[in-house]
C-alpha cells in the first residue's frame, strides 16, 4: 500500500512538472500570439524584390499559383529556385514564358526573387 502511495506520487509530480514546461513552438497548446512570425526559428521576409511583379501574374506574390500548370514555388529550396532561373536564362532549361523573362533578369534581382519565394510559407501551409 505504502509502495502504491509512493508510486501514485511520483506520478503526480512528474505530471505537474511535464505540464509547467514549455510546449514546442508552433504546439496547439500555446496562445495564438506566442506562436507568431517573430518565434524563434522563423525568419521575417526579406525585402520585397524590384522584379517581383514579373513573377505575381502565375506564381503570386507568395509563390502560390493561380494559374493552372504553373508550379507553386512558395517555400521551394533558394538554391533551386536560383539555379532555375539561371538555367531559363541560359537556355538550358526551356518554358517559352521563362525564357523570356528571367533574360530580363540581372544577377541580383535572380538571387532576390529566389530568396523571396524561398522565405514565403509555401503551398497548402499557414502563412
Amino acid at each position: 500500500m505504502i509502495r502504491l502511495s509512493l508510486a501514485l506520487t511520483a506520478l503526480g509530480m512528474a505530471s505537474a512538472a511535464l505540464a509547467q514546461t514549455s510546449p514546442p513552438a508552433g504546439s496547439p497548446r500555446l496562445p495564438a500570439a506566442a506562436s507568431s512570425a517573430a518565434a524563434p526559428g522563423r525568419a521575417a521576409l526579406p525585402e520585397r524584390p524590384r522584379q517581383l511583379g514579373l513573377c505575381v501574374a502565375c506564381h503570386g506574390e507568395d509563390g502560390r499559383s493561380r494559374a493552372v500548370g504553373t508550379p507553386h514555388i512558395g517555400g521551394q529550396d533558394e538554391a533551386y529556385l536560383r539555379s532555375s532561373l539561371l538555367a531559363y536564362r541560359d537556355g538550358s532549361r526551356r518554358a517559352v514564358a521563362m525564357n523570356g523573362i528571367s533574360n530580363a533578369l540581372q544577377p541580383a534581382d535572380i538571387d532576390a526573387l529566389a530568396r523571396w519565394y524561398a522565405a514565403q510559407p509555401g503551398f497548402g501551409k499557414e502563412p
